[in-house]
């Protein structure tokens, strides 16, 4: 190597910003940026052709969420959380400045005004928002917003075990069936569905069912407290996004 070759190596190494930039053979340079996963390079492809389409569906973040979970589960990925938060019966009623003006707003619909993913990818716990105007980032999450099922697994195995007792007591004796407390046809729910390999946790969280610290007024289970509790966590969570 030449006098000339060597000087002009060393004022790269110093001038070059290393952490993007690393020399190869053939006096060439190549980015050294961390890329995304190919299966959120795939998320991301599956949101952004399924937010193209116009007019989307009703419930449309809904129907995203079985395509995006399907894509987690073809890359291995068998811990998924979905979360949604919104108001059954509701509508959507504009604020002061909104009124008498045409604004060119994209808002979900009511039964889905706060939508999340939640996975466990390589020991991390991610997320990813879904949004009905546009594709939203993964992020890194705190892991207990998953681990919290696993820490009081006995609670939701007792919840399917009830409403199991529940179906068969009533498919046996069709003359004299049970009924669950009413609750109220327009109200804040949040869904949970936990997919967990082959098995899948399902439950809602009416806020009517319960009080501001979270006793349930009916069925007054432990099970029922930690269905509020893990809703109450996430929500908790994803309030200052």
């Amino acid at each position: 190597m030449n006098q000339a070759k060597l000087l002009l190596y060393i004022a790269l190494f110093f001038y070059l910003p290393l952490s993007s930039f690393h020399v190869v053979e053939g006096n060439s340079f190549v980015s050294n940026r961390l890329k995304s996963p190919d299966y959120i390079v795939a998320l991301d492809s599956l949101t952004n052709n399924y937010l193209s389409k116009k007019p989307l569906p009703h419930n449309r973040m809904w129907g995203l969420h079985k395509m995006l979970v399907n894509q987690l589960q073809k890359s291995g990925i068998d811990t998924v959380l979905f979360y949604q938060e919104g108001c059954v019966g509701c509508e959507y009623l504009p604020t002061p400045d909104e009124l008498g003006r045409l604004t060119k707003s994209c808002r979900c619909a009511e039964e889905e005004l706060v939508v999340y993913l939640f996975w466990q990818y390589k020991g991390k716990t991610l997320s990813k928002k879904l949004d009905c105007c546009q594709n939203q980032p993964v992020a890194t999450e705190n892991s207990a917003l998953i681990d919290f099922y696993f820490q009081n697994k006995p609670h939701f195995q007792a919840a399917e075990k009830f409403f199991r007792d529940f179906e068969a007591y009533n498919r046996s004796h069709p003359k004299n069936v049970k009924f669950l407390p009413p609750t109220s046809i327009h109200d804040d729910v949040t869904h949970v569905l936990f997919y967990l390999g082959k098995k899948t946790v399902n439950f809602q969280v009416r806020g009517e069912e319960f009080t501001a610290t979270g006793s349930p007024k009916h069925l007054r289970y432990q099970w029922k407290r930690k269905q509020w509790e893990w809703a109450d966590l996430i929500k908790k969570a994803v309030a200052t996004r």
